[in-house]
């Protein structure tokens, strides 16, 4: 059995697919592409619609303690074949909508260790609404709503279990950051994972990960905020009403970019970059302390309203008019319309094709 796994948690839009790669290029950390295999084993435990789905396992002897283990034992083997297929000793796993999961996921793997990347907020919001096509509102919520319950679970898990940086010290000071981190993992450290494109280029990793993140790219800190030059008026206004205690908490000012300071301004063990349990407990008893008891639960992944859905339908459709249109595509596409007349037609409905439309001509 490998060692204990690493589970990532964030929001979408919250550089965690560049994360992983990071963390992926570690000799000794296999870090998979997103799985949601989390779906899977939820529906497992407690099958969908129907009064009888949850626990049906104890209708055939077996406790919560003895399924939980054979789910573990089966999800474990699959993640640790694709570790082992890479010679690395422990794997990892992140996928966003796996925040609602982190209380299943804690018990059935007990000896997981879990680490948020968390991001400022007028960057994943601009992101969401420009590339995922969501509503202002419904952006904004999804952050405050998925942060709160991955502040929520960290503050459960406690220190040994539980660790958050921000997205903008991970690409602005990248060795700190990952130093600290890995110190915290009990891993050595290595220089793979400041050149995480190179190691991924060399792996035959797909150049376009999860997000449309480029495998094959450095570390750009310029990009991290590039959201604030298009988030004005009355989206900035509505960010800025709505997140602003738990963007303080994570030391951000929503109406503008960057980080105020260190995520850990006296760190315990010189950290400063990377916020454990116990400096998460004592944030959260201190003036920043944020309330977690109005979590909207059903926003962690939030669906995109209907207008919003047909907007991007029907700008897809347009993408693919235009690329049909396209010269060669035409000609191609003609190409085999003649191959297949020529393959299926008697050679005298051939003649009268012709015969017929020279006479239209």
């Amino acid at each position: 059995m490998l060692e204990s796994p690493i589970f990532v948690v964030g929001t979408m839009r919250s550089g965690s697919t560049l994360f992983r790669l990071v963390l992926d290029a570690h000799p000794h950390i296999a870090v998979s592409e997103e799985t949601g295999f989390m779906g899977a084993l939820a529906a497992t435990k407690q099958i969908p619609n129907w009064k009888h789905g949850r626990g049906w396992y104890e209708r055939i002897g077996w406790t919560e303690e003895e399924f939980d283990a054979r789910l573990r034992e089966f999800y474990s083997g699959l993640f640790e074949r694709h570790a082992v297929g890479q010679g690395k000793q422990r794997w990892g796993e992140k996928t966003p909508f796996h925040a609602q999961h982190i209380p299943q996921m804690a018990t059935v793997f007990p000896d997981a260790v879990f680490v948020g990347i968390v991001r400022h907020p007028g960057a994943v919001v601009h992101s969401l609404t420009r590339k995922f096509h969501y509503a202002t509102a419904d952006a904004v919520t999804y952050w405050d709503s998925t942060n709160k319950e991955i502040l929520q679970r960290g503050l459960e898990l406690g220190g040994d279990r539980f660790s958050l940086l921000r997205y903008e010290d991970l690409v602005q000071d990248t060795e700190g950051t990952l130093r600290e981190l890995v110190d915290w993992l009990g891993e050595p450290w290595s220089e793979d994972m400041l050149r995480h494109n190179d190691v991924q280029a060399a792996r035959g990793a797909p150049r376009l990960s999860a997000g449309a993140t480029r495998t094959r790219d450095p570390i750009t800190p310029e990009l991290a905020d590039r959201w604030a030059e298009a988030l004005q008026g009355n989206e900035l206004e509505l960010l800025v009403d709505q997140v602003g205690p738990l963007a303080a908490f994570f030391g951000y000012d929503p109406s503008r970019p960057g980080p105020l300071g260190p995520l850990v301004p006296h760190g315990a063990v010189g950290r400063r970059r990377l916020l454990t349990g116990a400096a998460l407990a004592d944030r959260q008893r201190g003036p920043q302390a944020v309330a977690l008891g109005d979590r909207a639960d059903e926003t962690i992944m939030p669906d995109m309203n209907p207008a919003e859905l047909a907007k991007r339908l029907q700008r897809a459709e347009a993408a693919l008019v235009r690329v049909r249109s396209r010269r060669a595509i035409r000609w191609s596409d003609a190409l085999r319309r003649a191959q297949r007349r020529a393959a299926g037609m008697p050679d005298e409905l051939r003649g009268a094709r012709r015969w017929a439309g020279s006479r239209r001509g």
